[in-house]
């Protein structure tokens, strides 16, 4: 066991002139690799600097420098590429909020339900059985489509939150876009149905994929799950030798209702102008006559027989007003277009312009040119006094007033027909009698007219009237026609 001793190196042991085991202390030459006297290896030692407080320093020194090259040696398209980062994920964050924004979405979804574009994605059930496809959300657009008012009082209804609608829809929030955003859907109400008629052997379809066969006089079926929305229900089969079909096309939207697509037909008549072809959901029943009727026999019978008709009026075709006639067995429908004067209507209308003329007539005051309701005469025509032919009227009438040789004049119009002339507007033709007295005989004068009329305002105006057209003339005491 060999003593241990501290050595201190030498002042000049940096000229490299001496060496000292670090061991025992023994000189060693600096080719020996162990020491003579005790044996102590030398080379792993004097490989390494000796440890001191100026090596420390030194080590300290280099450390913050290397430190220090570190901060200053960053990249500058480094801090770049990190400031890129941040700029992209705040402006992410942005959009983020402002593209999953509620009311953002339900906008989306109404252009979806307008379009059918990516309506799928947007609609979600709370029924498993109901799988929602590009297929099944198709009677949903298809009743939108052809509803627009619809599809309007569906948003507001929407956008007010409101708790229910009429269209088994609404807005909810179902779960979460991107970790960070609300994700909203249309829920859509799971519609179950039920199917009934009334005979053996009718085939029952929906949307023309069939889905059962009647083995009973007293049939039902249940269908479903359905998305809300326009479906076609069809029952086909033979009732006494006659096929029968009974088509029509619902609005689908609750659940527990039956539709009723019993076999059977109804007659009725149709009222309204000559010309007018008659369509019932769709079909073209045929055209009124020149009388104004329309008898319809053994029209196959559904539940939602929807009449209307389309007029061509010059350039325009008019279409009536839509009238359910399932309940119309035995009974005359009238056919209306909208802002179309009705002949009773129509005579009342010119009653009160003739009264409002007679005054004038008898008086020469146009201040007394109204009827008995005191509207006057320019009230019945559009532009009022400049209106051409309420001049003419009212020049006709004084005319009459001022001409010495005519003691009295009546005026008698009857209406002949009410056509429909173009939106808000109809075509009056009317024949007005004329019943002149004079100092010698009584003289009777027929002239027929066309006046164009339109609704303004809720009344009805003349926008103008066709040239008169002579049809008879004769004196009261002959009677014999010129």
């Amino acid at each position: 066991m060999y003593k241990q001793h501290q050595f201190f190196k030498a002042a000049d042991d940096r000229r490299g002139q001496a060496s000292f085991c670090p061991n025992c202390g023994q000189a060693v030459a600096a080719t020996d690799e162990f020491c003579p006297n005790c044996g102590f290896k030398l080379h792993a030692t004097t490989d390494q600097p000796s440890p001191s407080v100026n090596t420390a320093q030194s080590t300290t020194s280099s450390t913050r420098k290397v430190r220090q090259q570190t901060q200053r040696h960053m990249p500058t398209w480094g801090w770049g590429l990190i400031a890129v980062i941040v700029v992209i994920l705040i402006g992410g964050y942005l959009y983020g909020q402002n593209y999953y924004q509620p009311l953002n979405q339900l906008d989306r979804d109404l252009t979806a339900l307008k379009t059918g574009k990516g309506l799928a994605k947007q609609v979600t059930s709370t029924d498993p059985s109901l799988k929602i496809t590009n297929d099944s959300v198709k009677p949903m657009v298809t009743y939108f489509k052809n509803n627009r008012k619809s599809l309007a009082s569906l948003a507001s209804s929407l956008k007010s939150r409101s708790a229910t609608n009429d269209y088994g829809i609404q807005f909810v929030k179902t779960g979460k876009s991107w970790l960070f955003f609300d994700k909203y859907q249309l829920q859509v109400t799971s519609v179950y149905a039920t199917l009934a008629t009334n005979h053996r052997n009718v085939a029952l379809s929906v949307n023309g994929k069939h889905v059962a066969t009647s083995n009973k006089a007293t049939y039902e079926h249940k269908i479903g799950p359905y998305v809300p929305g326009s479906y076609t229900l069809t029952a086909k089969g033979t009732v006494s030798g006659h096929q029968i079909t009974n088509k029509g096309t619902y609005y689908l939207r609750a659940n527990g209702q039956t539709y009723d697509l019993d076999l059977r037909t109804i007659s009725f008549t149709v009222n309204g102008t000559p010309n007018t072809t008659v369509y019932i959901n769709g079909e073209n029943e045929g055209t009124i006559n020149s009388s104004g009727t329309l008898a319809l026999n053994d029209i196959p019978w559904s539940n939602r027989m929807m009449l209307t008709g389309k007029y061509k009026a010059g350039s325009q075709t008019l279409t009536a007003k839509q009238t359910n006639v399932s309940d119309a067995e035995g009974q005359d429908v009238d056919l209306k277009f909208a802002g179309v004067m009705s002949k009773d209507t129509a005579s009342d209308y010119l009653n009160g312009i003739f009264t409002a003329v007679s005054s004038y007539t008898s008086t020469g005051d146009l201040s007394d040119a109204s009827d008995y309701d005191d509207r006057t005469l320019d009230d019945y025509f559009v532009n009022g006094t400049d209106n051409t032919d309420y001049k003419e009227l009212v020049q006709m009438a004084k005319g009459y007033y001022d001409n010495d040789d005519v003691l009295d004049v009546t005026y008698e119009p009857t209406v002949l027909s009410t056509v429909p002339a173009a939106k808000q507007q109809s075509q009056i033709t009317y024949d007005v009698k004329y019943d002149f007295t004079n100092s010698e005989d009584e003289r009777i004068q027929v002239f027929r007219y066309t006046a164009t009329v339109e609704k303004t305002g809720g009344h009805y105006k003349i926008v103008k009237i066709t040239p008169a057209q002579k049809i008879r003339s004769y004196t009261k005491s002959d009677d014999s026609d010129d």
